[in-house]
Order: C-alpha cells, then structure tokens, then sequence
C-alpha cells in the first residue's frame, strides 16, 4: 500500500519490491534472525549471497533500492530502532550507451514499406497499416517510453497545439511538442476508425489513441511487434525496439543543438544526469555546434 499509496509505484515495480523482499524476509527466517537484529552486518551477509547470483547491475541496484525503501519504511514506523541502510554501499550504476539509430535509419524505418499481403489474394497489407505508421511517427517524433504511448487517449493529443500531454513515471504528467509529420500520421489514422481528432470531448469516456483488432487499447507488447516489422522491412534486422527510436529522437535533438535541460523534461527524466548519457554519442556534433557559435572558436 505504501508504495502504490505514496511513491505512486508501477505495477511492475511494486511486484519487483514483493519478490525481492519475499527472498530477503525468507534469508532471515532461514537464518533465524529476528526483527531487532537486522543489522548492518546481517545485511551484508545477504546482499553479498545475492551478489554471487550473476544478476544483471540492474538487478542487483534494484534489490538495493527495494530493501533499503523497506528498512527505511520500518524505521519511519518505529518498527527498527534505527536505519541500518545508512552509509550502506550499493553497487555501481552501469552506465551503457544506447543503440541509436542514423537519422536516415529512423526515417527508412516510419517509412519501411507496406508487408507483402499473405495468400496472394490482393489484400490490403494490413488493416492498422495507418495506426502502425501513426505509433512509429509518434515514436520517433516525442520520444515517449512505449508504455506511455500505449496508455495515450486520443484527448491527451493537442492538434490545435501541436502538443501531446503524457502521464510518466511516478504519476509526473508532462506536456511534450509534437511534430508536423506525426500529427498528420495521427490524423489520417483516426480518421480511419471515424474519430474526427479535431472535434471537442463531449464528457464522454477517454478514448485509447491505438487500438487492436478486437477494438481493444493497443498494448506496450504489439507495440513492440510494431516496431520489430518495420525495422525487418527497412532491412535493418529485428535488434531495433521501440526505446531505439527513444534513444535516437534524444540523440538527434542534442546533434542540432536541442538545450540538454530541453530534452531531459521531453523525455521525462527526473534527474538531469539519466538524460547526460546521450552527449557521450554526440561529441563530434557538439564540437561542431562549438566551433560554429563560439566568437573565437
């Protein structure tokens, strides 16, 4: 409750924290250690059995994150005398860089050519063909996380603004400008299940911005398939993803000399050092934007 409730925590991130601290609570009965002592060094005895595992960085900052959030809980609620998790190292963060496309790769994949109809009969490609093009339009042209387009309602859209209004990570609701390109893309598919994008909510429910076949919102997981096809058809292989087009709609903006602070609130990022990653790809177009605006460069 404490982590829907007040840190407004995903579902996936809450089963996370329910099966990282099922484990730790298990460590603790197995190894008959009560309540009054989880210590410092008990929790060093455990997390250094969980480090022998081979987890991914990420997992292991995870199960960090979780148990620290639930000792800290603890205390707050007078159940620990103290935080043993005070001055507890945690491992380092692993810092990659993404895969990003070429500004030409991202455009041959919006516009990777229609698939081949099945069984010859001279059907139409596919019936989303104009949604499919529509998400990756939209993509590439805001970078969203592909869960936050899925939940997008057709009111969330601005056409008269050319702004889309977007519910992130931990409930923060941004407002993100979106392109020329992607508006006429989301018109032309709405106006293919019958909704006029430009006509006012009537107080009516939300309506899903992407649907299914069955009439169903769109999930994070067709998405996905969404991308992987046209990505196949632009002759680029099935190793680009939706968060590809996320990585390359940041990269791509800092090359053309988007402020970096512009682009941290486009994408939604809490801390201004998540975003920094993305100049480590564009060092050689930074220096251009140097030596082209700098008086004595």
């Amino acid at each position: 409750m404490y982590l829907r409730g007040e840190r407004n925590a995903s579902p996936h991130t809450i089963r996370a924290y329910e099966s990282d601290l099922s484990e730790f609570i298990d460590f603790a009965i197995k190894a008959r250690v009560g309540l009054e002592i989880w210590d410092r060094p008990f929790l060093r005895r455990y997390l250094a059995l969980v480090g022998d595992h081979r987890q991914s960085r990420n997992t292991l900052l995870r199960r960090h994150a979780s148990l620290r959030s639930f000792l800290k809980f603890l205390h707050r609620e007078k159940l620990l005398s103290s935080d043993p998790t005070v001055d507890l190292p945690s491992p380092r963060r692993e810092r990659r860089l993404p895969g990003v496309l070429s500004e030409a790769q991202a455009v041959s994949v919006i516009e990777a050519p229609p698939p081949i109809p099945s069984g010859g009969r001279g059907r139409p490609p596919t019936p989303d063909l104009e949604r499919d093009r529509a998400a990756l339009e939209l993509l590439y042209s805001t970078g969203l996380r592909v869960g936050e387009l899925a939940s997008l309602n057709v009111e969330d859209v601005d056409f008269w603004g050319g702004t889309l209004r977007v519910l992130g990570k931990g409930g923060r609701e941004r407002v993100v400008p979106v392109g020329g390109k992607a508006l006429d893309a989301l018109k032309e598919a709405l106006a293919k299940r019958g909704v006029d994008p430009l006509a006012r909510p009537d107080g009516r429910a939300a309506r899903p911005l992407f649907l299914n076949r069955r009439g169903g919102r769109l999930t994070s997981r067709a998405l996905y398939d969404v991308v992987h096809s046209a990505s196949q058809r632009a002759g680029l292989g099935a190793g680009i993803h939706p968060h590809t087009l996320r990585h390359s709609f940041a990269t791509h903006l800092l090359n053309r000399g988007c402020d970096l602070r512009a682009v941290q609130e486009m994408l939604g990022h809490k801390s201004l050092s998540t975003t920094q990653i993305y100049t480590h790809l564009s060092k050689d177009q930074l220096k251009k934007v140097y030596d082209r605006s700098h008086p004595r460069a």
